[in-house]
């Protein structure tokens, strides 16, 4: 039995459940708190963080059969493949894995984080209620992030957010330009093949897909006019393998959307005529291990929060597009 520490709504956390019921392995989730990870503190396994710092991380997984424990999501499917090589998730030519291997680790610190910052960007703007029930559930109560309590909280939790992913930054880093360039880069690969590697479907593929869940609560890039194709090939990836294409929150928010008519998805700095202007990357850069680009909060974060959390929202430059 392979026990898996998630944080149920995360998209590296989806990318590890895929890659077990691909493998049809028997496992079982146990659900962390997300601040103080007490249900991980018996594990000899941290993640480094681009800071330098230490943390325990999710996913993570403790593999009863072997002892492992093994954290970051493609770390996890690298051992996967070599404790449970059937069915396999890599290809049997060496300079196709290293491929696979090369997209994996390029998309994790592209895709995965980019679209982890936008996302969480948008779900403090239009609705912090959500993470209030995400983060603090027993407190927040379920109720649509509609209660008093969970909006509270969910400001609370947002500021600290904007402190660890620097969404106060969003503009200044590039954001949106470099998750552009990563989606790009996919959708001109899948355009004229089924794959990213090789002629079936492998880690790399797994990788893109999961991890484009969250880039799509952003409306820049869900009503982008050059990723369409892209977002087909997911819808097929999902329906062929049995992935739920949305989570809980993500739903909720889109029903927020509908009916109410709108959403945040124009970047003032981004006018839609430059869509058509950013080109794919040309090579995949080889990394020797992928991001993580969590920051350190300071200390005292909870009552600093709510200052940050006001910064965010006078500032990100976001305004209203229609949607439906």
């Amino acid at each position: 039995m392979i026990t898996l520490y998630q944080l149920h709504w995360s998209h590296y956390v989806e990318k590890v459940r895929w890659a077990l019921d691909f493998k049809g392995v028997e496992w079982c989730a146990v659900d962390v708190d997300p601040f103080t990870k007490q249900q991980m503190k018996h594990l000899q396994c941290k993640t480094t963080l681009d800071s330098g710092r230490q943390l325990y991380t999710v996913p993570t997984i403790h593999d009863a059969a072997t002892g492992a424990v093994v954290g970051d999501s493609s770390g996890i499917l690298v051992y996967l493949e070599r404790a449970y090589p059937s069915p396999a998730l890599y290809p049997a030519e060496a300079a196709q894995r290293e491929d696979v291997t090369r997209w994996m680790l390029w998309l994790d610190s592209t895709l995965g984080l980019g679209a982890r910052r936008l996302a969480y960007t948008q779900l403090a703007l239009e609705h912090p209620g959500f993470l209030g029930e995400l983060f603090v559930p027993r407190l927040a109560g379920a109720n649509g992030g509609r209660k008093l309590k969970a909006k509270i909280a969910g400001a609370i939790i947002a500021g600290v957010l904007t402190r660890r992913f620097r969404f106060l930054h969003n503009r200044a880093d590039g954001v949106f330009e470099q998750l552009e360039h990563c989606l790009l880069t996919g959708a001109e690969r899948l355009s004229s093949r089924p794959y990213l590697v090789g002629d079936r479907f492998t880690a790399a593929d797994l990788t893109l897909a999961a991890l484009m869940r969250p880039a799509l609560v952003v409306p820049y890039f869900r009503d982008h006019p050059r990723l369409q194709g892209l977002v087909d090939w997911r819808e097929r990836q999902l329906q062929a393998f049995r992935r739920e294409p949305r989570n809980s929150y993500e739903t909720a928010l889109h029903d927020i959307r509908r009916r109410r008519g709108w959403a945040l998805g124009a970047a003032s700095w981004l006018p839609a005529s430059q869509r058509s202007e950013h080109s794919p990357v040309t090579e995949i850069p080889t990394l020797p291990v992928a991001r993580n680009d969590q920051h350190s909060v300071g200390r005292w974060p909870v009552i600093q929060a709510p200052l940050w959390y006001v910064r965010l929202a006078l500032t990100c430059g976001l305004g209203r597009t229609s949607y439906s």
